[in-house]
């Protein structure tokens, strides 16, 4: 004889519990992103006091008008996409938020190498 009221098994869940650790060390990642972006958006404009030894007839590339445009307003640009993607990969979950928290630094250090060899040039 078959038993046809048998209470059914419950059902297996795949879900894993969420990850706090990942959670932790995004929110770090990003919170020093956030410092490295404040540094480059208050110092890396003052690479254009390279320009102060600028004479009349400087051949030198800091001492055209374009290029002191440049390394003074580059690194605010920078610091503040990075700002956002350092916020961006805070927020999010899975690769977008690793990419955002990888790209970030990355903007901000060619910000500061741009400036500084505009500057040095």
């Amino acid at each position: 004889m078959i038993n046809d009221q048998a209470p059914s098994a419950p059902p297996v869940r795949d879900e894993a519990p969420p990850v706090t650790g990942s959670t932790v060390g995004r929110i770090l990642a990003g919170l020093l992103v956030l410092a490295f972006a404040a540094v480059t958006g208050l110092f890396a404009p003052l690479t254009v006091m390279a320009s102060d030894s600028c004479s009349e007839g400087d051949a030198r590339m800091i001492c055209s008008a374009g290029t002191q445009q440049i390394v003074g307003g580059l690194p605010v640009g920078a610091a503040f996409v990075a700002a956002l993607l350092a916020v961006a990969g805070m927020a999010g979950r899975g690769a977008t938020a690793v990419g955002c928290l990888l790209a970030a630094p990355c903007v901000l250090v060619l910000a500061w190498v741009v400036s500084l060899a505009l500057a040095s040039a």
